[in-house]
Parts: structure tokens; sequence; C-alpha cells
């Protein structure tokens, strides 16, 4: 028995005694703290639950409804109209919401938007029309026609064409006779009547490059040629209709060549009276005036006529043409 109390009180067994209080001690404090640790954690989450229940609601249903009253009724309930757009249906009226984002069985802060989209029906095919002949109307005939026919009318710039009345139509984007959607578009031009361009000026060119200017430029070219003593020979002296003036394509532009400086002029005589004058006689005066004469007629005999008169001047070499008749004879007495 004393044995086992001095075993009992011995230093080693006090250690230990000392050190299960201990544990305890700190078991028990643990256990205490986790549960006053738990008891907040639960606390602190039904408080999160309940201020996000608070900042939250759920969305209207406005699935069915026009469109103006889905942002009536979106508007009442506290929210903003987010995008609205449409798409085709072929459940839901026109003009009726076929969904909504975010849907009604969600949660939504208040003053968030909600996007919703309309029903634009079913689409349909559109009917298939014949395209009018344009072509000899005016603008108001042709848009007319296109309207009658359900056709959209584009007008294009007008446009110089020769042969074509001006003001009315010569071409169109769409053949005549070719059938086309309603409403599809249908472009034409109608004509100004023949095109004006203002004549170049061609003066003092040589003249092949004078005729070449203006074909280029859409004329025709006459020409006409003179002696000039200030133009070289072979150049424009002047043009007719002059440059810049506004001319249709395809007028004629006359041109005046130059020959060079004109030649000195011919020393002129007096044609002399040949009348009654035999053919010598006639030859003696042609070449003592310088001039030449040509004999019609008989062979002989005496002069009855002449080209010129006598008395007008003529370049010295001229020729006059002198008719012959023979002289009657006179018959002698037996």
């Amino acid at each position: 028995m004393l044995a086992v109390n001095k075993a009992m009180h011995s230093p080693k067994r006090g250690w230990l005694a000392a050190a299960c209080a201990a544990l305890l001690a700190c078991g028990l404090l643990v256990g205490l703290v986790g549960c006053s640790c738990g008891s907040d954690q639960n606390q602190g989450g039904k408080q999160e639950t309940e201020k996000k229940a608070e900042d939250t609601k759920t969305p209207p249903n406005v699935v069915g409804m026009t469109k103006d009253d889905a942002a009536r009724v979106i508007a009442d309930a506290g929210f903003k109209v987010g995008t609205v757009t449409e798409e085709e249906s072929d459940k839901v009226a026109i003009g009726m919401v076929v969904s909504q984002k975010p849907g009604s069985g969600t949660e939504a802060k208040p003053g968030s938007t909600i996007d919703y989209v309309v029903s634009k029906g079913v689409k349909k095919t559109p009917a298939q029309v014949a395209v009018p002949n344009l072509v000899g109307m005016t603008q108001t005939q042709a848009e007319d026609a296109l309207a009658k026919a359900k056709l959209v009318s584009k007008a294009e710039d007008p446009v110089y064409a020769d042969g074509v009345e001006p003001g009315k139509i010569f071409k169109q984007s769409v053949a005549p006779d070719t059938k086309v959607e309603e409403g599809t578009a249908v472009s034409f031009v109608a004509a100004l009547g023949k095109e004006v361009v203002a004549v170049p000026n061609v003066a003092n060119m040589a003249k092949d490059a004078a005729i070449k200017t203006l074909t280029s430029a859409s004329f025709n070219v006459d020409i006409v040629e003179m002696y000039s003593s200030s133009v070289a020979a072979g150049n424009v002296i002047g043009q007719n209709p002059n440059p810049k003036i506004q001319c249709v394509k395809g007028t004629t532009v006359t041109l005046s060549i130059s020959k060079g400086a004109a030649p000195a002029p011919k020393e002129q005589v007096a044609m002399p009276n040949f009348m009654t004058l035999s053919v010598e006689q006639a030859e003696a005066v042609c070449s003592n005036a310088g001039l030449k004469c040509a004999f019609t007629g008989a062979d002989s005999g005496a002069v009855v006529a002449q080209s010129i008169v006598a008395g007008t001047k003529v370049d010295r070499g001229t020729t006059v043409t002198l008719a012959i008749e023979e002289l009657p004879t006179l018959a002698t007495e037996g």
C-alpha cells in the first residue's frame, strides 16, 4: 500500500496528469469557440440572403404583349426598356412580344434593362411581275408605269444620245417583260439630245494636224484653199465656226488653207478688134498684143466674130477665139 501511494505520488505521474488536464481544457475551449463561430456564420448567411432578396426582383412577363404595352409594364415594374429587335415568327402575331431577356422566372436588379423581341409575322414571298418597256417614255410616264407594276423607279442622270429625242428614255436596267419580284428597283436613262462641244482652235496649224484635231473632237472638216502672204503654205488661215463656239458633234468646220503668197499679177493688155481681118492679119495682131488666137469656121476668109469683146483688159498670153467665114466671090462680066 505504501508502495502504491509512493508510486502515485511520483513526479512522472504528476506531469502526465497535468498534461491530460490541459488538453481537456483546450478541447472544451475549442468547442465553445466553434459553436460561437458556427452560430455567427449561420447568422451572416441568413442576413446575406435577406439582403440579396431586397436588392433584386422578378422582371414582369411581357411575352404576348404589344410592343408599347410591354414598354409600359417594364417601366411600371421599375425596370428600363433595353434593346428591342424584330424577327419573323409563324406563331406570334405581328407586333407582339416573342421573347424577353431576362425572363420573368429570373431575378434582376431594379432599374436594369429588359430586352425583348417583337414579331414581324411570317415573311411573304413577293409576287412576280413583268417589267414594262420604258423606252420612248418621259421620266414621268416611266415612273407611273413602274408604280402601276408595283416596282420602284430610279432615274439616272440624263446623258447625250444621238438620234434620241431629248427627254425620252432610251435605256433601262432591266429588259422589258423580264419577270421580277414586286418592289424591285428599275433604273432608266433619258436623253439630253445631241451633245455639244467647243470647236477647237486650229489656227496656224498644219493642214493634217488641224484635220486630226477636229475629227478627234467629233467634227467633220471641209477644206478651201486661198493665197496668204502672212500664213505659210499648207497651214490654216482661219476656220468657220470660230474657236470655242459650242456646236453639236458632227458639225462641219470649214478650214481656209494657205497656198502661200499670191503670184505677181500678169501684165494686162486691151483686147484688139479683129473684125473683118483676114487670118494672116489676125495672127499678126495677136502676136503683137502678146495674145494667142484660135480659129474656127472656114480655113480662109475674114473674122466675123471674136470670143472676147474688143477693148476688154486681159492678161498677156490670153487666148481669144476668132470665127472665120469665106468672103463671097464677085462674078466677073464676060
